[in-house]
């Protein structure tokens, strides 16, 4: 996916203000308004856009709404929404007014055909009108999708997140690296324009982060092409998004995996685009034909049941081979990184308590907890104002050595930490982490000879809240009741936060605690399994 942004989001009040201030002669509520109110624009707080005016705003923006006879308004309408403003901001020349947003209930147009884009100002001496947008969350395209070899007529099907208000759909023979490459104001190259489209699905919902999303398929007629590669771009309002385009199966592309250490058993999915007669997969000394994995009729995911590991030493990548080409991630089982699995000899247990459990597949409680071997179970509850409890608290010797860590051709030394996980297969057997009760994972990482310890507690104990999803995954999901990859940045560590990986290994890791804790006076309680923990590289997308 690649997008431009179009607009600036400044917020900045005193900025604003400044430049109302500067930029008009604002005209005191004394002189008396009476002539036919008049909106000229509206102005944006940045500084920068100070000579600027606006026709479309992201919600939540401070604006200043300019124009002649606004004084003694007595309502300000958005979208034929009323919203608030005040009175002893409201002059002659502006009002100053902030953009509803949907989380409060306000309504875009793009959803409610009856609304007009428009600011309405109405006043005890008329009424003025101003064309205006406000604009949803950015447009996404995730993928496209038809048959190869793709000739004019033929159906494409292109799906993303967002793609309404789109003002024009068009290719161009500019490849994505020149459209990605290049400094533009429009999208370069020869464009052909699509005028055969619909919209097949806008789906609607609140996503993990509790913003509205919509999930997008636009269906569009493919014109006569004059080139065999480039772009399919849609302009929408809140912005630019484009995707490659080829005439036959292009370069496939991975985006994301479930996991980098699949166990044995479990399914490894891999999702990306151009996932066309998928040739083979190969990581390590494996490779895997069409006989084992299924590409979804989307061709945007590839489910492997995992059944053999890598050998170590034998590769740290995973490759999908497609008769356009091959996409290659480049962390893939890297065992350098494990810092405990649970197996005989690997780590040794400090034995604080209380102590978790260490559970094999011989235990009896074989299903559904199996991992890849031996894991480690915490399974505890609490009455509340809980500083100490159920713990995995592991080192690597007593010599206070460090646990081997991914070497530098793995990590960049450069790397943000913030880029950098503490990585673990978990499974939450259903531990409410929601309102009614709150535990929360303590995370301790000491350095080479204990020289250092470092924190994160995910719990602000005041405002009673996790400063992120408990046990989140990469997509900030929780799963229930399988096992899954949970992340947590090594920048969310007290002592690594705007550091570098180099400095990570500088540091070292000798010991590494998972404790559960309860800050708050309500009785709380947990049961999670953990395998795998391990240093992870994900490098942000960009």
């Amino acid at each position: 996916m690649n997008t431009i942004s179009k607009m600036s989001k400044g917020v900045l009040m005193t900025a604003l203000l400044a430049v109302i201030t500067l930029g008009f002669a604002a005209c005191s509520d004394s002189d008396g308004s009476s002539g036919q109110p008049e909106i000229t624009g509206v102005r944006v707080c940045d500084p920068e856009k100070a000579d600027s005016l606006f026709t479309k705003s992201a919600q939540g923006q401070v604006i200043a709404i300019i124009g002649n006879n606004l004084g003694g308004a007595t309502a300000v309408y958005i979208n034929d929404q009323k919203v608030g403003f005040s009175t002893t901001m409201n002059t002659d020349h502006s009002i100053i007014v902030t953009v509803p947003t949907e989380a409060k209930g306000f309504q875009l147009t793009a959803f409610n055909s009856e609304l007009k884009d428009e600011i309405r100002v109405e006043t005890t001496h008329g009424t003025a009108t101003y064309g205006f947008k406000v604009l949803g969350a950015p447009p996404v395209m995730q993928r496209i999708q038809g048959t190869y070899p793709r000739y004019a007529g033929d159906i494409l099907n292109v799906y993303g997140l967002n793609l309404y208000s789109i003002e024009s759909v068009y290719f161009t023979d500019a490849t994505e690296e020149e459209v990605a490459t290049t400094e533009w104001k429009t999208v370069p190259g020869n464009h052909t324009p699509v005028s055969d489209y619909k919209i097949v699905k806008q789906d609607r919902y609140i996503n993990a982060s509790q913003n509205y999303e919509v999930s997008s398929q636009i269906q569009l007629v493919t014109p006569e092409l004059p080139f065999d590669e480039g772009c399919v771009v849609l302009e929408c309002s809140a912005g630019i998004v484009y995707l490659p385009y080829t005439k036959v199966p292009g370069k496939p592309v991975i985006t994301s995996i479930n996991t980098d250490m699949p166990f044995e058993g479990h399914d490894l999915i891999i999702k990306g685009r151009e996932f066309v007669q998928v040739e083979s997969i190969t990581y390590g000394d494996v490779t895997l034909t069409a006989d084992d994995f299924t590409v979804a009729d989307s061709e945007d995911e590839i489910t492997v049941y995992f059944k053999k590991k890598p050998a170590a030493g034998s590769g740290t990548s995973l490759t999908v081979t497609t008769p356009g080409g091959t996409s290659t991630l480049d962390y893939f089982y890297v065992y350098d990184g494990l810092l405990l699995n649970f197996e005989p000899d690997y780590a040794t247990d400090n034995g604080w308590g209380p102590n978790g459990e260490l559970k094999t597949q011989a235990t009896g409680e074989v299903l559904p907890f199996i991992s890849d071997g031996q894991y480690w179970r915490i399974k505890a509850s609490d009455g509340g104002w809980n500083w100490w409890n159920t713990m995995c608290y592991f080192r690597k010797d007593w010599n206070g050595n460090s646990f081997q860590l991914p070497g530098f051709d793995k990590i960049p030394a450069n790397t943000p930490t913030s880029e950098v996980y503490l990585a673990m297969e978990v499974w939450d057997n259903n531990t409410d982490f929601g309102t009614a009760q709150w535990p929360f994972i303590h995370y301790q990482i000491q350095t080479i000879g204990d020289a250092q310890t470092y924190t994160f507690a995910n719990f602000i104990q005041n405002d009673v809240e996790y400063i992120e999803k408990a046990l989140k995954d990469i997509d900030n999901n929780q799963p229930k009741e399988q096992w899954y990859r949970h992340v947590t940045a090594l920048s969310n560590f007290d002592g690594w936060a705007g550091k570098t990986y180099a400095d990570v290994v500088a540091d070292g890791i000798n010991q590494i605690r998972l404790m559960h804790m309860n800050w708050t006076g309500t009785p709380s309680s947990i049961d999670v399994m953990f395998d795998n923990v391990r240093i992870l590289y994900i490098p942000a997308v960009k």
